[in-house]
């Protein structure tokens, strides 16, 4: 079983629209081995105590301040809670309600105090959540097995899942000779084949309906190719997973997987950087923070890359996206870069959190953009 909670679009925007004074943000990197989970208790006890000391007196009200800190010490003595975790934790907090994410990213131990929340961390859980679905077919018989993060793999029941290729044919084996007059041969197995293909997709149809997980497939040639032609769902991942085969075991599978899922997302990120750098100099593409912002505002972000671990603290303007930058954090103030992703998801655009060294330059962030500047 995994613990994790990877937020949707829609708790991303609800989120970039809560205000409150004291509006806590808490990340920190988790294990999901519970017998080492003491550790990071006492890391988010520590935490909260770093966040309530930055609340100045007068920010708000004593009952407000109370009923905060009572819910902070709740997460942090609910032996139930840390005893399943994932590889990181977040936590969002006001006096009147505390949101929880676990995630299988590795975020680094941070907290902000400001009158939102700071997002940008949770936002690499939705752009990067390691969350694929692997299909193991084989002619006698398909596994599903669902990956994420570093937890281990586990397999997923799928209703109406054909039992084998033969079972699909009415016959003992599709391997056997059929009557005279009948298909037979390598062709009559090729007809068996594309009907058991069919069957395994529309018993994955279920499963995978109005999702963009990504779908891994492992099986050997003919079925491949076959299962490819008839397959519905358009996620499926390109290339092999490595080093497997229909018998390997899950955690093999799990392991392989991954690495095609760290492939996928690193040609994902090479494609908005080999963008950028054809948009450049035509000005729909730029990494100035100031430019950014302006444009974010008034909806001219297409796609934000941003540094996942880099906050600037400052606010920026409601109206027109004028940065005014603050020497330190401090309630009030709030991450420039958070702010910013928040407003281009809530002008349709696409966020990206990364690490520094995935942007295409050393500014903290970088835009394609809807229309030149």
């Amino acid at each position: 079983m995994r613990y994790v909670d990877i937020p949707s679009l829609a708790d991303i925007k609800r989120l970039a629209q809560k205000r409150h004074p004291a509006s806590l943000s808490f990340s920190l990197r988790t294990t999901p081995v519970t017998q080492e989970a003491q550790q990071d208790r006492i890391k988010f006890s520590n935490l909260a105590h770093d966040a309530l000391q930055q609340i100045d007196e007068g920010l708000i009200s004593k009952s407000d301040y109370a009923a905060l800190e009572a819910s902070l010490a709740d997460i942090s003595d609910d032996d139930e809670f840390w005893a399943h975790q994932s590889e990181s934790l977040v936590v969002f907090a006001t006096p009147d309600r505390i949101k929880t994410f676990r995630l299988p990213n590795h975020l680094s131990d941070a907290v902000e105090v400001s009158d939102r929340f700071h997002l940008t961390p949770l936002l690499r859980a939705v752009a990067f959540p390691h969350h694929a679905i692997a299909l193991v077919l084989g002619q006698n018989g398909a596994r599903v097995i669902e990956i994420t993060g570093d937890r281990p793999a586990g397999e997923i029941k799928v209703p109406d899942m054909p039992t084998d290729a033969a079972s699909v044919a009415g016959k003992a084996s599709i391997l056997g000779r059929s009557p005279k007059g009948r298909l037979q041969g390598s062709e009559g197995q090729k007809v068996h084949l594309l009907a058991y293909s069919r069957r395994v997709d529309a018993a994955m149809r279920s499963l995978l309906a109005g999702s963009d997980v990504p779908l891994i497939l492992i099986a050997l040639e003919p079925l491949r190719s076959i299962f490819l032609s008839v397959c519905n769902y358009d996620n499926v991942l390109h290339g092999h997973a490595e080093g497997i085969a229909e018998d390997s075991t899950d955690a093999e599978i799990a392991a392989a997987s991954r690495s095609l899922l760290d492939s996928y997302y690193e040609a994902l990120l090479e494609s908005v950087r080999d963008t950028y750098a054809g948009r450049v100099d035509d000005r729909r593409a730029t990494d100035s923070i100031s430019e950014i912002a302006r444009l974010a505002t008034n909806g001219g972000v297409e796609t934000l890359l941003v540094n996942m671990e880099t906050a600037l603290p400052g606010r920026v303007d409601d109206l027109s996206g004028a940065i005014s930058y603050s020497e330190s954090k401090s309630p009030d103030s709030y991450d420039v870069l958070s702010e910013i992703a928040c407003r281009v998801i809530r002008t349709g655009g696409e966020v990206n959190s990364v690490r520094q060294e995935d942007l295409p330059g050393s500014a903290p962030v970088a835009a394609l953009l809807r229309y030149p500047i």
